[in-house]
This record gives C-alpha cells, structure tokens and sequence, in this order.
C-alpha cells in the first residue's frame, strides 16, 4: 500500500514542478512578445514589407505558446473534463400521421 501513495506523491510533485515550468516559460514568452512589439511599432517599416526574420519570430513565438498552452492544459488536466451533453435527445418517428395519435 504505501508505494500506490509514494507514486501518487511523486507525480503530484512531478506535476506541479510542470506546471511551475509552463508558467515560468509562459512569463518569458510574454516578456519577449512585449519587447518583440515594441520594437516593430518603433521600426520605420511598412506592413506588407515586413522583413522575413520579424515574420519568422512571431511565428516561433506563437508555436511556443501553443505548446505552453497545450503542456499546461495536460498538467492541469484541463483536457481531461469531459462536457456531457444536457440537451435532451430527440427521436424522429418516421411515418407517423398526426390524425392517428
């Protein structure tokens, strides 16, 4: 018995080291987004002729997010809440005619 509550124990502690490691990781990203902007709105650039390295960034900086995000939502458990349905279900009576009910 006392190994099934060591094993809980150590993913528990595993896990929540995880999920101080996305929200670190998650600050610096902010942190790089915010001056990464700043420096665009400061560049002398037009829109369309965005050089391809700003491009480049901003898009690692978004997959980065996106694999912030989805490691947060594991360690959180976040995806393991399953919605149930509560709209009633409906049942088509094919055939039936009105004037016989």
């Amino acid at each position: 018995m006392p190994k099934k509550n060591d094993e809980k124990t150590i993913k528990k502690n595993v896990n929540q080291k995880h999920i101080e490691f996305y929200d670190k990781t998650l600050k610096i990203l902010e942190f790089i987004l915010d001056e990464f902007s700043r420096e665009l709105t400061r560049a002398d650039i037009e829109f369309l002729e965005m050089p391809k390295n700003s491009i480049s960034t901003l898009d690692f900086l978004i997959s980065a997010i996106g694999k912030v995000q989805k490691g947060q939502r594991l360690a959180l458990g976040l995806d393991n809440d399953v919605k149930i349905n509560e709209e009633p279900e409906i049942n088509i009576i094919e055939g039936l005619k009105k004037d016989m009910i």
